[in-house]
């Protein structure tokens, strides 16, 4: 198996771009971004890289030039690989030659938002990558109909990349391990009974080192099976995340048990 991650700047390379937006997100081609916009961003000082799988498309990163009060960075408003081929490493391997590629041009910073209920985002920013996210935006985007986030409003979570960071400087070679291993009941802002039931309990004051946070460990089942459920989650996410975060916490990691999963708060 050959990987190759590559910077793609050709408009007519481009069109396969496109295409591979719609087989990521199950989006049809009108909510996809196209070609000669991609080709605008990458004229604009971005940066579009795709993945190779033994010769064959398989994935691909978009990163826009964008500024954050005076700080310069690169927005990175999609990454993906296609069903099939995730949970390869693929996906890591994007971002990291995606990280290269901007320390190669000056940014120092790579953010972009996920949706915080999806386990598989938020243990891929928060643990294997060492991001840190300490905004959470409700509804984002709007209403979103796409396979993937359509039912539910488009919360995110925006994480912050700091390429500089030694913990991020450290995964790309190294699993890394967990920021807590004691995750006491009490430190739960947000947990789930055997019935995934959601409870909510904030603290009087914020006085912990680490709290935690639970999420659905399987979203995407749960909103085919009980659309109601899900919504209950999210609701319940927003209460225990933003006053967290409005307490000076923020994301450092993400712990998943094989059964359950959720964020690990600390402070700023």
């Amino acid at each position: 198996m050959t990987i190759e991650y590559r910077v793609v700047d050709d408009p007519e390379e481009l069109k396969a771009i496109v295409e591979l937006q719609m087989k990521v997100w199950s989006m049809p081609a009108s909510e996809a971004i196209p070609h000669n916009m991609l080709f605008a961003v990458i004229h604009g000082g971005g940066n579009v890289m795709r993945a190779d799988l033994d010769g064959e498309l398989v994935g691909f990163s978009l990163g826009l030039a964008a500024l954050h009060g005076d700080d310069r960075l690169l927005w990175s408003h999609m990454a993906g690989v296609v069903p099939g081929h995730q949970g390869k490493g693929i996906g890591t391997g994007i971002k990291y030659a995606q990280r290269h590629w901007a320390l190669d041009y000056g940014y120092k910073v790579i953010a972009w938002t996920f949706d915080p209920l999806q386990r598989g985002n938020a243990n891929f920013n928060m643990h294997i990558l060492k991001a840190t996210a300490s905004i959470y935006h409700v509804n984002f985007y709007g209403t979103m109909t796409d396979g993937i986030n359509a039912g539910m409003p488009s919360d995110r979570m925006e994480a912050v990349w700091d390429l500089l960071a030694e913990p991020v400087i450290a995964a790309e070679n190294n699993p890394p391990a967990s920021v807590v291993t004691d995750f006491s009941r009490e430190k739960f802002l947000l947990y789930s009974d055997d019935d995934g039931q959601t409870h909510l309990q904030l603290p009087t004051e914020w006085n912990s080192d680490h709290y935690f946070a639970e999420i659905p460990f399987q979203l995407a089942k749960l909103k085919r099976e009980n659309i109601q459920q899900a919504q209950a989650w999210q609701v319940a996410l927003r209460q225990a995340m933003i006053p967290a975060l409005a307490a000076g916490y923020k994301a450092v990691d993400f712990a998943d048990d094989g059964k359950r999963c959720w964020y690990i708060l600390g402070q700023s």
